[in-house]
């Protein structure tokens, strides 16, 4: 029996990267048991794990595949060879090429990467580099008066991060402001865009997020701030307020045909701002750098302490140094001060920093959770990988019931380890909505409350926990008949699982079901305007429940109150930092935790650690 069959039945390999490492056996024609084969099959299984290439120096002399159980099938895990020997081997091979190369396979020093990932990279470093130079057609006296003006209040002994962020990306051809929750991100760029309008009304400004749902609240939260801004009318008018999908704005053809705007048929702007990048994946990184005009702005804003994105890649994580400090040049350090009129010593500088530093903002403050929230400070202690910390404030704050932290410990039943307190709160708050007499109100309702999952499957996951809340609000008679998940019906929370141009319904989209006048099933979905746009149930495109999401769902959303449910396996891979911080940080007034004390410490010290090349290319 070969090595990739005992691979595969223990679960550890997948069926596509059986087939991928068995076709470079063929192309190679060598044994499948050959390093070079096991080396493609741990390459594609470490791509569709959200890493980009394999860091050889990380499993040199050292199993292949991560057991779980030591013993018995442990002992069968191949062992890499040590480091030198291993890129011999490979570099023997014509089906592994070096940088540059036409090959399947791409050896960049002791980086590993399929070919298109390793082009994907280079593309993304070569598109951020290209507009990496300052803006020198700024007119300093106006940017000046703009941010005197937009940001009053400055007080001269603590720095404005939003009045620097702000400078910052006026005066850069590709910026980056990363923040966490209430730190003002959609603030900050709001007068951003006001600023650029001043210095050229003319400017061709287009908004984007990876999602339907991101885009939309973009939308709405810019709508809701420029009419709080000191800015002459006529730049105010000249403020976007439409938003689009990156898929849609590049013109996504579907299959393998890529989409309509590239290189040679780039798109039509000359600033491009992009909320949510924390979800953008290294493939469509590269597509949007592709398409964007050279001499176009690029405006990313996101968290980027948040979860990376679904598919390959942290690009954000890559960009902004994985948490490491930010020091900017002593040039750039001196022309922030100058035009934001900020001390000096609040922006330290180096001699040698990375080449991306001087186009990052970070926005420290935050104005949701003040000092002593204990949303905020839970958010933080995870943050900085503080777990036993956490577990301090949790314990300390979250044994009462009616606080903003409460923690509950899993029920000691395989089957049903969901405790009865949570499910008992989630019925409570849920009647609330089902129970209103019109769906304008049920919808304000709904919108307050979320359980996250980490997982989609099991008995904690979003799926169970959803087939579960089902069966106990029929049995409360709290729906119109004993009512399963996978059934459509009146008061059933529904989320839209692909984009639906046509209908301008978008993945991520949630609605209620709700029974009109005559007793006909719609969809109800809110709307910017404060409207509920109706559609027949019937005709809606594919969808979930959505009492119960998982945490990447979530992501650009904000709740009054979650349940967030954390898996019981320690052994768990969703048990990472970036879930649990992002998790936490949806909710905006209580937390309830669900998960026992080992859980939250695995998670608290596995941050993400994603393989790529462009951290390191952009100088971190």
């Amino acid at each position: 029996m070969s090595l990739l069959n005992t691979l595969v039945d223990a679960g550890l390999l997948s069926p596509l990267s059986t087939h991928f490492a068995r076709f470079i056996a063929r192309q190679s024609n060598v044994q499948e048991n050959s390093i070079l084969v096991l080396t493609a099959a741990l390459l594609s299984e470490s791509n569709l794990q959200g890493n980009v290439c394999i860091d050889l120096s990380r499993y040199a002399s050292s199993p292949m595949f991560a057991v779980s159980q030591p013993g018995g099938l442990a002992q069968e895990i191949p062992h890499a060879p040590e480091l030198t020997h291993w890129q011999q081997l490979l570099r023997a091979n014509h089906c592994v090429g070096n940088a540059g190369d036409v090959a399947p396979l791409i050896l960049d020093g002791e980086r590993l990467y399929l070919h298109r990932l390793w082009q994907d990279e280079q593309t993304v470093y070569r598109g951020i580099v290209s507009r990496l130079q300052p803006m020198t057609d700024i007119n300093t006296v106006r940017l000046r008066e703009g941010l005197a003006r937009l940001f009053p209040d400055h007080v001269t002994t603590q720095p404005d991060w939003q009045k620097i962020a702000s400078a910052l990306a006026v005066s850069r051809r590709f910026a980056v402001i990363s923040g966490g929750p209430g730190t003002g991100k959609t603030t900050t760029v709001v007068k951003v865009l006001a600023l650029l309008l001043e210095q050229n009304p003319d400017l061709r400004i287009q908004l984007a997020a990876p999602t339907g749902k991101a885009a939309a609240r973009m939308v709405e939260s810019i709508r809701a701030k420029r009419s709080e801004l000191i800015i002459p009318t006529q730049i105010a008018a000249l403020m976007p307020d439409q938003a689009s999908t990156l898929h849609r704005l590049l013109g996504y053809q579907g299959g393998t045909r890529g989409y309509r705007h590239d290189r040679f048929n780039p798109l039509l702007l000359d600033c491009l701002v992009v909320d949510e990048a924390s979800m953008i994946d290294l493939a469509l990184m590269q597509a949007l750098l592709d398409a964007a005009p050279l001499d176009a702005r690029i405006i990313l804003l996101g968290d980027r302490d948040q979860l990376a994105s679904v598919d390959a890649g942290n690009v954000l994580g890559d960009i902004t140094g994985h948490g490491q400090e930010l020091l900017y040049s002593h040039d750039m350090a001196h022309e922030l001060a100058r035009l934001t009129d900020t001390d000096s010593q609040y922006l330290p500088a180096t001699d040698n920093p990375p080449v991306i530093a001087d186009s990052i903002a970070l926005l420290r403050t935050s104005h949701r959770f003040t000092a002593h929230s204990g949303i905020g400070r839970l958010a933080r202690l995870v943050n900085s990988g503080e777990a036993e910390a956490a577990w301090s404030l949790l314990s300390a704050e979250g044994r009462e019931a009616s606080g903003e932290l409460v923690w509950l410990q899993p029920a000691d039943n395989d089957r049903n380890p969901l405790a009865g307190e949570a499910l008992g709160w989630a019925l409570d708050r849920y009647a609330e909505y089902l129970q209103c007499a019109d769906v304008n109100s049920a919808l304000l309702m709904f919108a307050q409350t979320r359980i996250l999952c980490a997982m989609h499957d099991g008995p904690l996951g979003d799926r169970e926990i959803n087939r579960l809340l089902a069966e106990r609000l029929a049995t409360r008679g709290l729906l119109a008949r004993a009512a399963r998940s996978d059934e459509d019906f009146h008061g059933k929370p529904v989320m839209i699982t692909v984009n639906d141009y046509e209908l301008e319904l978008f993945n991520g989209d949630i609605g209620l079901l709700w029974q009109d006048a005559n007793g006909q099933l719609e969809a109800c979905f809110p709307q910017l305007d404060g409207e509920v746009r109706r559609i027949p149930a019937r005709g809606l495109p594919e969808h979930v429940t959505a009492w119960a999401l998982t945490v990447h769902k979530s992501q650009g959303s904000e709740f009054d109150q979650v349940l967030l449910v954390l898996p019981n396996d320690v052994h768990s891979p969703l048990l990472l930092r970036e879930l649990l911080y992002t998790g936490i940080t949806r909710a905006r007034s209580r937390l309830l935790m669900h998960g026992a004390v080992d859980v939250l410490a695995v998670a608290c010290r596995t941050p993400v650690q994603r393989s790529s090349g462009l951290a390191a290319l952009l100088g971190w």
